[in-house]
């Protein structure tokens, strides 16, 4: 392969909507390798995206997306499309609407409407607890736990179960994330994030750095902090005293909380 030169991501998308009482299929195949994927109507309204670039126009909703893979094959995950005015609005991989999040598409009309790419549901082992969640598009495999443990405890029973506590380091996972830990646990979680206390910084599980972009928007007001200076290295979902607040907080690694874990790939 010539220096420079990159080889292209083809797919093959399956445009799946209702007209009437029927559901319609249109099949979109960019290049020569075949990758089935539905494009999903968002009806429910929870959905949003990240805007990618300035709105275009197309006829249908199937070149509005034709136009969003050839334009940004590595980011489009979804659009907003306006009927009636044919204007087309490219946007990133969907995820449910983040409160402190300002930079999604902006619906300016009741035409405007939202299409997310859904994405290949994992393989799942059910019979252990674990269970498939999806929100926007996104599929995980999860176990979520029913009881309380430390962080250093929580992290060795899900390895035990060739499993890792579980990374939000997307705004897709995060958002997921945060509603499932809100909405079927109930309670202060863990997840797979730790503070350098060498670099001060946040660390994913995986050794990578928590983002400059999910730095600024996934905490709670004035978190973290590491209160008075006591070591809040570990980072939870807090729900139990500050329901009313979004976003995560630093907290002490030696206090037993809800945790979620996911298979290892």
């Amino acid at each position: 392969m010539a220096v420079g030169l990159q080889k292209t991501k083809y797919v093959a998308v399956k445009l799946r909507y209702k007209t009437g009482m029927k559901t319609k299929d249109i099949v979109l195949v960019i290049g020569d390798t075949r990758r089935d994927a539905y494009l999903t109507k968002d009806d429910s309204g929870t959905c949003q995206t990240e805007q990618l670039a300035d709105a275009w126009m197309s006829p249908t909703t199937a070149t509005c997306f034709s136009d969003c893979l050839t334009t940004f094959p590595d980011s489009c995950g979804s659009m907003v499309y306006n009927e009636a005015t044919k204007a087309c609005t490219p946007g990133s991989i969907a995820f449910a609407k983040i409160d402190t999040f300002q930079e999604s598409i902006p619906k300016t009309s009741s035409n405007d409407t939202l299409f997310y790419i859904t994405s290949p549901i994992p393989a799942c082992n059910t019979s252990n607890g674990f269970a498939l969640f999806t929100l926007c598009g996104s599929t995980v495999c999860l176990y979520l736990s029913t009881s309380n443990l430390q962080f250093d405890d929580a992290e060795q029973f899900c390895a035990d179960i060739n499993s890792d506590l579980f990374i939000a380091n997307t705004w897709a996972r995060f958002s997921l994330f945060w509603n499932v830990s809100l909405t079927y646990l109930g309670q202060d979680t863990f997840l797979w994030l730790k503070r350098d206390s060498a670099e001060n910084q946040f660390v994913w599980g995986n050794g990578e750095p928590l983002s400059d972009e999910l730095n600024e928007h996934i905490w709670q007001e004035g978190q973290p902090n590491n209160w008075n200076g006591n070591g809040e290295y570990c980072v939870e979902a807090k729900h139990l005293t500050r329901p009313e607040y979004y976003g995560l907080n630093d907290a002490l690694c030696q206090v037993e909380k809800a945790f979620v874990c996911e298979p290892k790939l």
